[in-house]
């Protein structure tokens, strides 16, 4: 009983640390792009507006509905959004903590490193972001298959393909190099094994999924070929010319990544060591699959950070890669002191980066600002309280840019024509609880729409055309601080109409208002 008790209660202890610390950090500082990336999204879906077909989007798709589900059952505000990322936390963290206890760490050494993951997991973004989600449900997938290992349990085989589908449609990648590499960890599986009854749930899991997609694709009326070329061919893209331009100078390559590659080259040598000494009979054994499993998890991720543009976010899998080492060298006579070491590296790296990219802010870029300039944005809508927002564009002045949103409020407010608005400020469709339209879920990365030499630069001012003759909108206002990327897009729009009839105007230097509701007449 006593056991238990001690059970329950760290589960608890770690539940309210996991929930708390991402709700606590989420709400600290703004980087517009990112922080709201599915805000409206979320809302816009339980209006009926859906990705591929209402908005452009190469990436979060599920997590747009997954935010929907979260705003239709709570309702619409910025608790609720930041609900969804430490609800996401919460589940890392627990996850990790069972992974721990199976692996054979005690209720202590498992709760400790789970702390650790709490700590390094969402909290560096707080809200919801493709690039976590995409690896938080890959290393779900891997879990399950650890799980299916253990207790042979049909049901987790059938998880495995779930859980990698979701995390591809959170985001392509890390989720496709670990589905790639996991494939070559199921046909080994398969060979050492001889038994291939595994395959059978995995089939059913696969099935399933392919089922949801098509279930998507057919409900919603959605074009297959705009449907592939925002998910699959412009990514594909983007990731061609990221591999060829990729250049891995030592700081990128490796001291960006020095304690992760410190503590994996200490995993790699220990499962290579064994294998040299076990030979066959270790490939055989369910603890050479998981500790292959997770090696490649990590290859995934350092592979995907090198790639991306993104802040670094991958430093949760240290704790998870430190309980691991420790539970391979349990049995050996200096495990004692090496534990010792594990959990001194751990506590330091995490107190490292928990002090960088949660109390930094350094994901929504924002270290050496100083963060209790913030404005309360209760004063600008209700359903955005508790946000305490500053940005490092503004960090000097947040009252000018919060002057500048309540004249988009104020605008947007009055608007009674049907509007599209374009801006990183993707929250004023649910704060208003209006259709505004907007062609994309983001504008400001170059990522995020085909520049004019790409191939599908076409395609993309079709998209927009289709969408303004679909909602047959008469007015568009473009945030100032685009650029010219919109302003040349939407020109180029216009000559599509049979004569010139758009009238721009300049609003307070913030907005540029293009009129065209004479185009339909």
């Amino acid at each position: 009983m006593k056991v238990n008790l001690k059970f329950y209660f760290l589960i608890s202890v770690l539940s309210i640390v996991a929930l708390s610390l991402n709700y606590y950090y989420a709400s600290l500082g703004v980087l517009p792009i990112d922080t709201f990336a599915h805000f409206d999204s979320g809302f816009r879906i339980i209006k009926g507006e859906i990705p591929f077909v209402d908005y452009w989007t190469i990436s979060g798709p599920f997590i747009d509905f997954l935010q929907a589900f979260y705003f239709s059952v709570f309702g619409v505000n910025w608790k609720i959004y930041v609900l969804n990322g430490s609800i996401m936390n919460l589940l890392v963290t627990l996850v990790s903590f069972f992974f721990f206890k199976k692996i054979g760490l005690s209720n202590n050494y498992s709760f400790f490193y789970a702390i650790c993951v709490a700590f390094l997991a969402n909290p560096s973004m707080g809200t919801p972001f493709p690039d976590h989600y995409s690896a938080f449900f890959s290393f779900f997938g891997i879990i399950s298959f650890f799980y299916a290992l253990e207790t042979k349990r049909k049901m987790y085989w059938f998880l495995i393909p779930i859980f990698f589908f979701l995390a591809f449609f959170c985001k392509q990648t890390p989720a496709a190099y670990v589905i790639l590499l996991f494939t070559f960890i199921f046909f080994l599986f398969a060979f050492y094994n001889k038994n291939f009854r595994f395959l059978i749930p995995i089939i059913y899991g696969s099935i399933l999924s392919l089922i949801l997609l098509f279930a998507f694709i057919w409900i919603y009326d959605v074009d297959i070929q705009s449907f592939f070329n925002q998910y699959f061919l412009y990514p594909r893209n983007i990731g061609s010319i990221r591999i060829a331009e990729l250049d891995l100078t030592f700081n990128k390559a490796i001291s960006t990544f020095k304690f992760v590659h410190f503590i994996f080259l200490i995993l790699l040598f220990i499962f290579i060591n064994r294998i040299i000494i076990k030979k066959k009979d270790y490939l055989s054994e369910n603890n050479f699959f998981i500790n292959l499993s997770i090696i490649l998890f990590t290859i995934s991720l350092i592979f995907h950070q090198w790639l991306t543009l993104n802040f670094i976010f991958i430093f949760f899998i240290i704790p998870i890669i430190c309980a691991l080492i420790q539970s391979n060298l349990k049995k050996i006579k200096f495990s004692k002191w090496f534990n010792v070491f594990l959990i001194i590296f751990c506590l330091s790296v995490t107190t490292k980066y928990h002090f960088r990219f949660n109390e930094e802010r350094k994901m929504l870029n924002l270290e050496n600002i100083n963060l209790s300039n913030y404005y309360e944005t209760s004063n600008l809508t209700p359903k955005l309280k508790g946000l305490k927002w500053i940005t490092r564009e503004y960090s000097q002045n947040t009252i000018k840019e919060i002057e500048k949103l309540f004249v988009f409020k104020k605008i947007l407010e009055n608007e009674t024509k049907k509007t599209m608005f374009i801006s990183n400020y993707q929250f004023f469709s649910a704060i208003l609880n209006k259709s505004l339209h907007s062609p994309n879920r983001w504008f400001g990365t170059p990522v995020a729409r085909p520049a004019k030499t790409n191939s599908l630069y076409d395609e993309y001012l079709l998209f927009n055309y289709n969408i303004i003759l679909k909602n047959k909108i008469e007015v568009i206002y473009i945030d100032s601080n685009l650029g010219k990327y919109h302003l040349d897009l939407f020109n180029k729009i216009f000559e599509k109409f049979p004569m010139e009839c758009s009238n721009m105007n300049i609003i307070e230097d913030v907005l540029f208002k293009f009129d065209i509701s004479s185009c339909y007449y």
